[in-house]
């Protein structure tokens, strides 16, 4: 299986070092030329370029009938997003976006414990780090992390969202964002600014609570009235579950529009929390 990498920054270097460890995947020699790469005819391409150039790298592509992985955020501008769903449906190309942390075996553990909770009540997110980027804010950077996940636990779109940055906002390097997801309030922190790094979740429920910390040896912890049990989940790295997934939809050639749709969702949120915080946390509806 012939693939082919756009962007060799620090996460499309770790792409490929993934790449590497699967089996029968073979990597097309580095090229920033698209019109090269098209012409090797790859079985599938994967983009992790500055996140605004995301939908002009991956639209040749897809058009071309190549299978396109593009890492988050899908893009930028809800414009952008709707331009590589509009081209993706009309040609009938797999796309799919790279959340990674949709593939996070203890996340995948707390939606199976989720009814162990009782009523969901609140779910709050963190995100943190010091390496800003300079190709977009902490919205982009961090939300499409917490946001993709909320959507799977709470199974529903954001539907409305108040935002409030530090700064000027599409340079914002600290945030907090509360999105309303299936009458659930998600309460998002997002930060440049933190020492440390930090990614964690609390969802909590009426009976019960479960508190995810990514940075820890035991990432899921399940609190009930009986006190804190640490339940199990699968040892596999999430970016190589997330790449197995995405040879494998080679291989089936298969499409989910539902999908798409999903990752367009995750665009419009952000937006949505841009434009509130432009108004100073003014509600908007996602």
């Amino acid at each position: 299986m012939r693939v082919a990498v756009v962007g060799r920054g620090r996460w499309g270097t770790n792409i490929v070092r993934t790449l590497a460890t699967l089996s029968d995947v073979d990597l097309i020699a580095e090229s920033k030329d698209i019109d090269a790469i098209l012409q090797q005819r790859p079985a599938g391409i994967l983009i992790a370029t500055p996140s605004a150039t995301h939908a002009d790298v991956a639209i040749p592509f897809i058009e071309a009938g190549i299978p396109a992985f593009i890492e988050k955020p899908m893009a930028t501008t809800v414009a952008d997003a709707l331009r590589i769903q509009s081209v993706a449906l009309r040609s009938g190309t797999p796309v799919v976006v790279g959340h990674v942390h949709r593939f996070n075996p203890a996340l995948r553990a707390a939606k199976e414990l989720l009814p162990q909770l009782g009523t969901v009540q609140a779910v709050f997110w963190e995100g943190m780090n010091q390496h800003p980027r300079t190709d977009s804010s902490v919205l982009w950077d961090w939300l499409p992390h917490g946001l993709s996940v909320a959507q799977d636990l709470l199974d529903a779109n954001p539907r409305s969202v108040q935002t409030w940055c530090g700064g000027e906002v599409s340079h914002c390097k600290t945030a907090t964002a509360k999105f309303e997801i299936n009458d659930v309030p998600f309460i998002a922190s997002v930060s440049w600014l933190s020492l440390h790094k930090r990614h964690g979740m609390t969802i909590l429920g009426s009976d019960n609570s479960l508190i995810f910390d990514d940075t820890a040896q035991k990432k899921l912890a399940l609190r009930t009235g009986h006190g804190t049990s640490y339940p199990a989940y699968g040892a596999e790295l999430p970016l190589t579950s997330e790449l197995h997934a995405f040879i494998g939809l080679l291989r089936d050639a298969s499409s989910d529009a539902s999908r798409l749709e999903r990752d367009v969702a995750v665009v419009r949120a952000i937006a949505a929390a841009e434009e509130s915080a432009r108004h100073g946390g003014r509600l908007v509806l996602a």
